[in-house]
Formats: structure tokens, sequence, C-alpha cells
């Protein structure tokens, strides 16, 4: 019995209507891809391999070459279309319920072809729970197991077993896009979806995962997690909070997961607290998935909650409205929603409405994940307009993206990131639950690596 095979047996259609076997042959013998009746009574032989019902077969022979084979079966069909020329097959094995098993197909064509190479998947059709509940489909759920080989024609070893997902009931794999298409990976987590909806500006995915716990989408892009959140609102707030002398008045531009909100209204002095978020339908999704996260700060009344265009906002805002300014956006990258939020003329008016020792904290990039040009563009357009010696930028973990994200800020007049009040920190820290920021977190995060010194500054 192949290695293919056996392992197969492990790989049941509980659940699933059918199992779908794509796979693809290399280096095969030309007249055994070539001969038309031949191939067709190899196909036959491969469905009964199987232990399949045979119905009906088929072929047809092109010219100059190339043959197309098609065996109905009682169990669904088999099918095959070659290439000669190159050496070439792609077949599919689709069957249905488990008394048949489509790696014996596979395993037979493929030593009548005399291949040399292959690979292929199987991939669980028909999920029971979908069919079911169709709601489901509407959010954008996928349920599939999927197993994938590949290996050489003269031994049956498979060289590799890359993905075997098993899905619990209720649960989808949500692939999340990279904004960043030179990195040619996705990251898939395994959540249950609470809900999926496309708001006037966004997609917005929310669901549960069993590790990260409530995680967000936006426009299918990982935006956050409950596990591992609290180090970027964290820094992105506190920071410049304390880089302040004494911020009384503070304005979050975007932010609707209410991290930042929540951050923010832990500091007692504040007496106007202002959040700007385009998209009020993300904002209450948050507030109903992940309570977690924002706390309760979109009910809190010191919280002076809008929902509007924050370009708009800050454009028309009077000078010297705000002490501190947080830009909580998505990644400022070319034609994407949050490219808006870090050019030069926001940045200007930005440093217009802040206070004469305000300072800006903004969500830049992670510098290891993209091109070096946006990350040395987006920190370019802030220190346009508040000088080069008022700009730092300064770096956290984000462990759900396994890397670093970094932050800029900006800042005016006695204002400086390394001269903060240690006493004002530690008294902060005795009642405000922190994760991640202190004194020590705060002086370390603005230790660049030496690669993102030379992008910035070489």
């Amino acid at each position: 019995m192949s290695e293919v095979i056996k392992q197969s047996q492990q790989f049941s259609s509980q659940n699933f209507l059918g199992r779908h076997i794509i796979a693809e042959f290399f280096n095969a013998d030309f007249d055994a891809l070539n001969k038309g009746e031949q191939l067709k009574e190899a196909m036959e032989v491969a469905a009964k391999a199987a232990g399949a019902t045979i119905l009906s077969s088929h072929q047809h022979t092109f010219e100059p070459h190339g043959v197309s084979s098609v065996v109905i079966i009682q169990e669904s069909n088999l099918c095959i279309h070659t290439w000669p020329e190159f050496g070439y097959a792609a077949a599919d094995f689709f069957t249905c319920g488990d008394t048949v098993n489509p790696w014996k197909s596979f395993d037979s064509l493929k030593e009548y072809l005399k291949a040399g190479r292959y690979n292929c998947m199987e991939v669980q059709r028909g999920s029971v729970n979908l069919i079911k509940d169709q709601k489901l489909v509407d959010m954008g759920q996928v349920q599939t197991a999927l197993r994938i080989t590949g290996g050489d024609g003269l031994s049956t070893k498979v060289h590799s077993e890359a993905i075997q997902m098993q899905i619990p009931e209720g649960y989808t794999a949500y692939t999340a896009h990279e904004l960043n298409d030179e990195l040619n990976q996705h990251i898939t987590t395994i959540a249950k979806m609470k809900e999926v909806k496309q708001t006037k500006f966004q997609k917005v995915a929310i669901g549960h995962n069993s590790w990260w716990g409530m995680t967000m989408w936006v426009d299918d892009v990982l935006n956050v997690t409950e596990r591992d959140e609290f180090v970027y609102h964290e820094l992105m707030v506190h920071v410049p909070m304390f880089v302040h002398p004494n911020p009384t008045r503070a304005l979050i531009i975007g932010g609707g997961d209410g991290g930042s909100a929540r951050e923010l209204l832990k500091h007692p002095n504040l007496t106007n607290a202002t959040m700007i978020d385009i998209d009020e339908e993300l904002v209450m999704m948050c507030k109903k998935y992940m309570p977690k996260i924002n706390n309760g700060a979109f009910d809190n009344p010191n919280l002076n909650l809008k929902f509007d265009d924050g370009i708009k906002f800050v454009k028309e805002a009077p000078d010297n409205s705000f002490d501190v300014i947080i830009v909580d956006s998505t990644d400022p990258l070319p034609d994407s929603v949050g490219e808006a939020l870090f050019t030069k003329e926001f940045y200007e008016n930005c440093h217009r409405i802040l206070s004469p020792n305000g300072t800006i904290s903004t969500q830049a990039l992670m510098p290891m994940r993209y091109d070096a040009d946006i990350f040395k563009r987006s920190m370019g357009n802030i220190q346009h307009a508040f000088g080069k010696d008022k700009m730092f930028v300064f770096f956290g973990p984000t462990d759900a993206y396994n890397g670093q994200t970094s932050f800029c800020l900006g800042f005016k007049g006695d204002s400086h990131p390394k001269k903060v009040d240690k006493p004002r920190i530690k008294e902060f820290m005795k009642t405000a639950n922190l994760k991640y920021y202190s004194y020590g977190m705060h002086l370390a995060s603005l230790t660049l690596p030496n690669y993102v010194r030379s992008i910035l500054y070489d």
C-alpha cells in the first residue's frame, strides 16, 4: 500500500459530501499520454482500484496530440487532460462518501503514466455545516479540510504533508490578505465568525479564535486581536501622553476598536477626550463583539465620540485645540483607506491645532513587511510638518503578525520623548492596570534597530 493511500485513510469525508483530488503529473510517458483508448482503459482501471462503480467512459484524441478522458462513476467522476509534448497531465478525481478512496485512483493512474514527478491536493467538498446553515455562506465562511502532497514516480513516498485542517463545527478558515503583494503569503485563522459586513467604507469581519480571542479583519487584512492588542494601544497612547508635560485635551482619529480610547481615559487630568471615526458601523460592531478591548469606553461620558471625517475635522479645527493627537489608522499604503491620514497637508494641520508643547503619535508601518520607500515617505511627511529634530520613530512587537510595528512621534516646544517625568509615570501605573507600558519600556521603544535607522537616515 502506498504512503499516499495509507495516510489518506485517516482523512475521512465525515461532515463533507465528497473528496476532490486535484492532481498534476510531470515527466510522464509520451505514448501513455497520447493514446486515447489505452488512456481511457487506464482511467477505468483507476476507477475500479478506488472501489467505484463505472457507469460510462469517454475519450477524445486531439491533433496533433493530446487526450481528454472522463469516467462517470456512480460516486461521481474521474477526468484527465494531457499535453504529451510537455510530458504533463492534469487530472481530477471526485468521489462521494466513504465507500471509495480517490487516492487509489490517483496511485493507479500515476503508475500507468510513469510520471516522474507529481503534486496534488485533496479538498473536502460540500460542508454539511454550510449546507444546513447557509447564513454562514453569506458571512464568507469556508469550511474545508485540505491536504497537499508531492513526490516522484519512482517511489510512493509522500515528500511533504503541508496542510491538514480539521475545522470545528461552526468555525471557518478566514484568510487575511497582505497589502504587500510581494510577500506572497497569507495568514489563515480558524475562527468562529460573529459578523461579516460591508460598511459604507470597508469590509469588516469579526470572529473568535481559540488562541487570539476576538479578532477583527478590515478589508480582509488582519487588524486587531484581543490577545496582544494591549501592546499596540498602550504604546500608541501613553508615549505621547507622557511626552507632553501636562496634557488635558486629547484627540483620537480612527481607533474604531476602542483600545486607544480605553487607554486615553485612564489619564485623570483630561478635560477633553475626543474621538473621531468615519465608520460608525465598524465602531458599533466592535462595541458589540469586542468589549474586552474597548472596556466600555464608547459609553464613557468623558469621551466625546463623533462619527466624522478625521481629515475634515483637523482641517476645520481652531489653532491650539489639543495637547495630544493619536492617529490610530490602517496602514498608509498607496491607494489605501489609511493613506490620506499620512499626507503633508494632514500633518501640517495637526501641527497647527496642537498646543505649544503638543505631541502626535501615528500608527506607521511594519518596516520588515513593506517597501522601505513607503516607510521612509510616511516618516518624511511628518518630519516635514514638525521638523527633522522634532520627529521620533518608536517600536513595539506585534505577535499576531509575527513581527514589529512602528509608531511615529511628532512634538513641539519643550516636549521631548527622552525627557519624561519618571515619578509621574510610576504614579500613573499604580491605578492604570498596564500590561506593557512603563518608564523603562518608554525609553526602550525609542531604540531603533539598525536596519530601520539605515532606512530612515542613510
